[in-house]
């Protein structure tokens, strides 16, 4: 992988930008910015040993520094401060770099891709199955409300949560499995693999780009066997700084936003550090797609949207031709391909009339429709399909919301058991747990981010046929993978 900023400016996201929201490449590479150095984590030595380790290693990253690029003009050792130790995971490269989307698509490598890609679905399908349970769960904690919209992406909060339980022991790591469906943690860390490995995704006709990251107490001793295994099943780089500096705050947004194509700034712009957080645990998502049939701008319609708040005007896209369309007592569904032909599906649900959109949150077929049913499953009558344009974003504090999953010890310390990450584990449990999440729909396809952030403290709490579907009215999205797993959920109850 190419040397690069470790936070280079995504801007409109073409393939240099993908590349830089990405990792920072091999860790035993450096990657250079002005906070950080990339180099492997060591474990503490006998202190006879630990100048001769400390001056071989001040050696190698000056060395390391002076072929970097990277660096400002007039840059010294001194512009990266010593705290700051990444072990860095190495990412998928980006496939056909530089190629348009068209070409790419008629292209002998886009065939090869999709052939593989078939085989990673055929291997997480399954494990999208286990995680349907949770998915199911969590929308129906986040999505419910009376009002205002919602949305969230439960692949990227079930990834966040599995990471929680790497670092978890006895019945605080139980009790997560138990939220999340798993048997064990070998048969969780499996799924995460296959789920991750089949939903990153980064070609010249679609983006769904996964990141990982733990941010450390640089005052903390942690278990660096644990860093190692987070770095290589989970894609998880690790940062070391001083919890509660203005360095350490700066770096965990940046990190967040070039990770998420800066689509949640409004959210991220309050992320702090404190002194007694020990770590900071970000998962994140970054989803950008075509419509395999796009909408026209000259075909859409102004109608009422009649809302939960009241009756607004929206621009509904329009299209009519065969789709696939699926029908139980409570909903129509229908489902538009996006991306590379097999890849997503973004399905849209409509209540019945006298149906409140809640009640779709705990109904079996919402998932299945999404995840399960066949080809057969579903009729193909030739549908006039108007949507608005929308788009919905949310922050949502997550505490209550897994205490409810059954997520109790890891909240309470004295209780909770975080020793796999760190002998000094005494007294920690988890102090702030929030998820943010955007999906915006156009005419061309669908845009989406969310990220997930998970923060142990030490000690007290911190401060922290042909037929004619409108959606004119408060309705369900699902965005699923090819595998099933679901990316993105939401309720639109109101167009602004």
């Amino acid at each position: 992988m190419k040397k690069e900023k470790l936070f280079e400016v995504l801007g409109d996201l073409d393939e240099r930008e993908v590349k830089a929201a990405r990792e920072y490449g091999p860790s035993e590479k450096v990657q250079g910015t002005e906070e950080f150095k990339s180099v492997k984590v060591k474990t503490a030595r006998p202190t006879w040993k630990r100048w001769i380790a400390i001056a071989v290693c001040a050696v190698l990253l000056i060395a390391a520094f002076t072929r970097l690029p990277a660096l400002r003009s007039g840059g010294s050792q001194e512009d990266y401060p010593a705290e700051f130790i990444a072990l860095a995971a190495e990412y998928p490269e980006a496939v056909c770099e530089g190629m348009s989307a068209d070409k790419y698509l008629m292209s002998e490598e886009s065939y090869e891709w999709w052939q593989e890609q078939l085989e990673k679905i055929e291997a997480s399908s399954e494990a999208a199955g286990r995680a349907s349970a949770y998915s199911s769960d969590i929308m129906q904690k986040i999505l419910a409300a009376e009002d205002d919209n919602t949305v969230c992406s439960p692949l990227n909060t079930y990834i966040a949560l599995s990471m929680l339980a790497e670092v978890a022991d006895g019945n605080t790591r139980a009790e997560i499995l138990e939220a999340l469906g798993a048997q064990d943690l070998d048969s969780l860390r499996n799924d995460v693999k296959a789920l991750w490995e089949t939903n990153y995704i980064n070609t010249p006709s679609m983006k769904s780009t996964l990141a990982n990251s733990f941010w450390l107490n640089g005052r903390i001793k942690f278990n660096d066997e644990t860093l190692q295994t987070l770095c290589d099943d989970y894609y998880a780089s690790s940062f070391r700084g001083e919890m509660g500096s203005e360095e350490m705050d700066k770096a965990l947004q940046d990190w967040t936003d070039k990770n998420t194509g800066g689509l949640l700034k409004e959210y991220t712009q309050d992320m702090k550090t404190y002194p007694d957080i020990v770590m900071e645990l970000l998962s994140t998502i970054y989803y950008k797609a075509s419509w395999l049939e796009k909408f026209y701008e000259e075909e859409n319609q102004t109608l009422t949207f009649h809302g939960t708040k009241g009756d607004t005007e929206a621009e509904m896209m329009q299209r009519k031709d065969f789709m696939k369309v699926y029908r139980t007592d409570k909903f129509t569904a229908t489902g538009l391909s996006v991306g590379d032909d097999g890849c997503g599906t973004m399905y849209f649900y409509l209540p019945k009339e006298g149906v409140d959109v809640n009640e779709l949150l705990g109904d079996e077929d919402v998932i299945k429709a999404a995840t399960q049913l066949d080809d057969d499953d579903w009729s193909y009558p030739e549908v006039k399909l108007l949507i608005p344009k929308f788009k919905v974003s949310e922050k949502t504090d997550l505490l209550e919301i897994l205490e409810e999953l059954g997520i109790k010890d890891a909240m309470q310390p004295g209780i909770a058991d975080f020793s796999p990450l760190t002998p000094d584990s005494d007294e920690l449990y988890l102090a702030k747990a929030e998820h943010a999440a955007m999906v915006e729909i156009n005419e061309e396809g669908v845009t989406g981010a969310a990220y997930t952030e998970l923060a142990l403290g030490k000690g007290g709490p911190s401060p922290m046929e042909t037929i004619d579907l409108t959606f004119d009215r408060p309705f369900m999205f699902v965005l699923a993978g090819a595998d099933g797993s679901i990316l993105f959920s939401g309720i639109v109850r109101n167009i602004d």
